[in-house]
């Protein structure tokens, strides 16, 4: 399949922002973690970002078990208040077995809230995946992940006048976690609507001189993802996929930087897709929180 009208910008019903990357230079302390079983997910993500002396993070959900999946996928919009809105609330049939997932995790209104993506087996065996909401619990084993403590950025979501709807924004925090073993120079940015991801990373690497970085624990929307296949392309239907992603890229060499993009995108039927995104093809629906970090060795 060739991209077609799902992977084009979206049409929000907000004025467009002129500013369409916003980021933070920080460090980020990655950490390999277990969160127990019991504890709703947003509370046992931000319980080991806070242990790392930061008050916000990205997050790789690894493997583990869901004893509440509360979620969503994306839905098409029929009144024209927003592009894209969010099906019903839906409830897996747990326990549930995690294969993979991303989360941005910060505040909304003063309490912790975070935006997370995830795809998982259902206890009939059945592969699901969507927008996975702060209701969602930890069982009946516990959850492996990485957390990535931001040490001088913090996310805060609230509605963007742009979209209408709520996305995270890093803004300057007060620094925490910076001298801990494993810190590495960050950027945390949040991504608008029509921005190519791919290009968005290289920019994010040239302005902090970045020669190698990593994507991690990155989270979003795209306008009908594109992923490889079979030496072409394959668009999974829009308007708007919910990702999450991790990738390496390489500017060493000016003639031939390397990029690699790898992950999970949900479509609006919930069906979940899994491979390489192409590095040109993918446009950012609504919103992309996206962690950089530079890579030394």
């Amino acid at each position: 399949m060739t991209p077609g009208r799902w992977a084009q910008p979206l049409r929000h019903p907000g004025a467009i922002a002129a500013e369409r990357r916003v980021s933070v230079a920080t460090t980020s302390t990655p950490a390999r973690v277990t969160l127990p079983a019991g504890a709703r997910l947003v509370d046992a993500m931000a319980h080991e970002i806070e242990a790392l002396g930061a008050s916000s993070g990205q997050v790789e959900l690894l493997d583990g078990s869901l004893s509440r999946v509360s979620y969503c996928v994306p839905a098409l919009c029929h009144d024209g208040t927003t592009a894209v809105t969010f099906s019903s609330t839906r409830e897996a049939v747990t326990p549930a077995r995690l294969i993979a997932g991303s989360a941005t995790v910060g505040f909304r209104h003063g309490q912790r809230f975070a935006h997370c993506h995830a795809a998982w087996f259902d206890a009939y065996g059945q592969v699901r995946g969507g927008h996975v909401w702060p209701e969602t619990v930890i069982g009946p084993g516990p959850v492996h992940a990485v957390v990535h403590a931001l040490g001088q950025a913090e996310l805060i979501s609230d509605t963007d006048t742009e979209t209408r709807l709520p996305v995270f924004t890093p803004r300057p925090a007060q620094p925490g976690g910076v001298n801990r073993p494993g810190a590495v120079r960050a950027a945390m940015s949040r991504v608008a609507p029509g921005v190519r991801l791919a290009a968005a990373v290289r920019d994010v690497m040239r302005e902090n001189g970045f020669e190698r970085a990593s994507i991690a624990g990155s989270v979003g929307s795209l306008v009908g993802a594109v992923l490889r296949r079979d030496g072409g392309a394959f668009v999974v239907d829009g308007p708007a996929t919910e990702a999450s992603l991790i990738g390496r890229f390489d500017l060493r060499d000016p003639s031939a930087p390397f990029s690699w993009i790898s992950g999970v995108a949900i479509d609006r039927f919930g069906n979940v897709h899994r491979g390489e995104f192409l590095d040109e093809e993918n446009i950012v629906a609504v919103t992309f929180e996206l962690l950089v970090e530079e890579v030394t060795r």
